[in-house]
């Protein structure tokens, strides 16, 4: 079964503790971030990846994938084993040339014009026990619906294509992020996840103390996602303006799993930080970090929504 990205894609978040997701940032290709799930592929006439600053990604070029007229990207889930079969989501950070051939248009309402030429935020996501559709557009719910017929239901045989459908014309464009998700995500969790993506993520308004909140890691792992870049370089700016100042990246995580390992993953979180400010010219005399791992919670552990919250770094101003 094919599901055409061009009536729904989200990103989900649903209070389970096997929750998987696949990334595709384009700086390897099709290849997915973390390697452990299938490449995209490409559906019509293959395009070209381009160097280009994009925004909410920092301030120096990154890889794009420009897609031409009538064509697009699919994603073959029927490849994997359990892994979107039941409530899901689908995030793109994308670009369009001509709105009136996108083929889910309609998602951005009165946004489609004025967001012509412009990267945008789109996400939905779909509760498989309610049926509940969320969409979002730059961090913010914009639609919501019940889809009864289960016309949008995604199953172990269904592939997902991005910006083509077969036998119309759809526009060309770029696109620098598309993830997938196998868990839902409700409007009250929206805020945190998507903080990036909406009008209070500017990171110009950077406070340098506290919890860096435009933080994302690889699930499970001390490998920064590329949406932390403004953070991260935030932080640089910084140091560089305060020439004598010092800090201290403190890591912590919640309380599942293995004690040990949480503390490990929280120094090398924090050491990750470290490293990507360093590398742009700050003396690493001037950072130090500590991992902390569940041993200082900042919200409860009983439930996915607050346990996200512990999972954290902090920036202290010494």
């Amino acid at each position: 079964m094919r599901l055409l990205i061009f009536i729904f894609f989200g990103l989900c978040l649903h209070q389970v503790n096997a929750q998987k997701q696949a990334l595709y940032y384009f700086d390897k290709g099709f290849e997915e971030f973390s390697g452990k799930f299938p490449a995209l592929r490409v559906e019509g006439e293959k395009g070209e990846f381009l160097d280009e600053v994009v925004e909410k990604f920092g301030k120096e070029k990154r890889k794009v994938y420009r897609f031409p007229k009538n064509s697009g990207l699919v994603f073959d889930n029927t490849q994997l084993k359990n892994f979107i079969n039941g409530s899901y989501g689908i995030e793109m950070y994308f670009r369009y040339d001509d709105g009136g051939l996108l083929l889910y248009g309609q998602l951005l309402g009165d946004q489609l014009a004025s967001s012509q030429g412009k990267y945008v935020h789109l996400v939905t996501t779909r509760n498989a026990q309610n049926k509940k559709m969320n969409v979002f557009v730059n961090g913010k719910l914009t639609l919501n619906f019940s889809d009864t017929d289960n016309n949008l239901e995604i199953d172990s045989k269904s592939q997902v294509s991005f910006f083509s459908q077969e036998g119309t014309p759809t526009t060309s464009g770029a696109v620098s992020m598309i993830k997938l998700y196998d868990f839902f995500i409700d409007e009250k969790n929206a805020s945190n996840l998507f903080q990036i993506f909406s009008n209070q993520g500017n990171t110009a308004d950077f406070n340098p103390k506290g919890v860096l909140k435009n933080l994302y890691f690889l699930q499970s792992q001390d490998v920064i996602l590329p949406e932390s870049i403004p953070e991260l370089e935030s932080i640089y700016a910084f140091l560089e303006k305060n020439p004598s100042a010092k800090i201290e990246l403190q890591g912590h995580t919640d309380n599942q799993g293995d004690f040990n390992l949480n503390l490990e993953l929280s120094r090398n979180r924090a050491l990750a930080v470290k490293n990507f400010v360093i590398k742009k010219g700050i003396d690493e005399k001037r950072i130090s970090t500590r991992g902390f791992g569940g041993t200082r919670p900042i919200a409860s552990n009983q439930t996915e929504e607050t346990r996200r919250k512990n999972r954290r770094v902090e920036l202290l101003v010494l």
